[in-house]
């Protein structure tokens, strides 16, 4: 594939975002940074950075993919499964098809101390092009890289003083978090929870507040950065390993 020059400028400056994001004290900003990079080289209608350990996923298709091959290069849903098939699934009904994703791209690379990081591209109306694969395959390498200095850029696992008393979330907003950052629509929340879609709502809304974000996707990024942290808990407990 020839690259543009004005797509060559975009993904130059790109990856020096990434590398100028993980190398920042503490590294907070870099899941979000992944996903803004991606965002501007391939437009997505939606995009998400991915912790994937070893709990089940809504990436279980490249996730399976990866670990079968140990090959994490960008990869659509439509590599895999026709259109027909892909909307006879369970989970396109209860999942996509809710969030307006037909079509849907992602690669993976492997975390530092275990696990991959997964970045997710969707869209709604029209797939991916091979072109937009291979600028995904691009950033791919880079996005392991700059994950290994984000996390050398963590602080220790010590928490500040007043850190238990005043939480960022109470547990039932970071359970709410956690189920989003798992792939959960709202109603599925709901019904796990034993609570109304509504009540969800407003649960998500407060933790925007509380993380001073606007999005679910910036959401579940501050909590990859902060959550995902040994000796670090949004709810101020410790997360279970």
């Amino acid at each position: 594939m020839a690259i543009s020059g004005g797509v060559l400028r975009q993904l130059s400056d790109g990856l020096a975002e990434l590398y100028e994001s993980a190398s920042a004290p503490g590294g907070l900003d870099y899941a979000a940074r992944v996903v803004s990079v991606a965002s501007r080289l391939v437009p997505p209608d939606s995009c998400s950075y991915n912790y994937i350990g070893g709990r089940p996923c809504l990436l279980a298709w490249v996730l399976a993919h990866s670990r079968a091959t140990g090959d994490g290069r960008a990869r659509r849903i439509s590599d895999f499964l026709s259109d027909r098939q892909f909307r006879s699934l369970g989970l396109y009904h209860d999942f996509y098809r809710l969030c307006g994703v037909d079509y849907q791209a992602a690669i993976t690379v492997p975390a530092p101390g275990g696990g991959l990081i997964g970045v997710a591209l969707n869209r709604q109306r029209h797939d991916f092009s091979a072109e937009d694969l291979e600028l995904l395959d691009v950033m791919r390498i880079h996005v392991g890289q700059a994950a290994a200095i984000a996390l050398l850029a963590q602080p220790g696992p010590a928490a500040s003083p007043d850190s238990a008393a005043n939480p960022l979330l109470t547990p039932r907003q970071a359970r709410i978090l956690q189920l989003v950052a798992d792939g959960h629509a709202d109603r599925a929340i709901a019904r796990a929870l034993g609570i109304s879609i509504r009540t969800v709502q407003a649960h998500l809304q407060h933790t925007y507040r509380a993380l001073d974000v606007t999005s679910r996707t910036e959401a579940v990024a501050r909590l990859r950065a902060l959550g995902a942290t040994p000796g670090v808990s949004l709810s101020g407990r410790r997360a279970r390993s």
